[in-house]
């Protein structure tokens, strides 16, 4: 991995984890969300309407900034924002990000961590309006509870 791509997923993990100032997700108990922090921590604080998340936790070639909110309630987390594809081209260290307005949604609730508290699992993503070349309209990712 180019020293580039290894800075920016640092980044992007910061980002991320500095956009807990809306607090745990528990205080309210209103579900948060870890996203890739559940796959490095095992004591990742769940967040309530992250500002940016990264969906492609292995490489951080998929993420979403400037997010909004404008439903967030114990079923589901509805909101949209930018996000962010790599082109991969020529290959992946290479390319270069563009840029794609998209709708998230977060739902699947679960019970997580010995606080048992609720966090959402699944991420699920449609672009809205132009989307990448050879990419599906949307998808979905799974988060582990953490």
């Amino acid at each position: 991995m180019g020293r580039r791509r290894v800075l920016l997923l640092i980044l992007l993990i910061g980002a991320v984890a500095a956009a807990a100032v809306s607090g745990p997700g528990s205080a309210a108990g209103v579900p948060g969300f870890t996203g890739c922090r559940s796959f490095v921590s095992r004591s990742a604080v769940a967040v309530v309407r992250p500002r940016s998340i990264v969906i492609a936790c292995a490489d951080a070639n998929f993420y979403a900034t400037g997010l909004k909110w404008t439903r967030w309630d114990a079923h589901v987390a509805e909101g949209a924002g930018i996000g962010h594809q790599n082109d991969c081209t020529p290959y992946c260290a290479a390319g270069h990000f563009h840029t794609y307005r998209l709708a998230i949604r977060l739902d699947r609730v679960a019970t997580c961590g010995s606080g048992k508290e609720p966090q959402f699992t699944r991420l699920s993503w449609t672009f809205v309006g132009p989307k990448p070349t050879g990419v599906s309209r949307g998808g979905s990712e799974t988060f582990r509870c953490a």
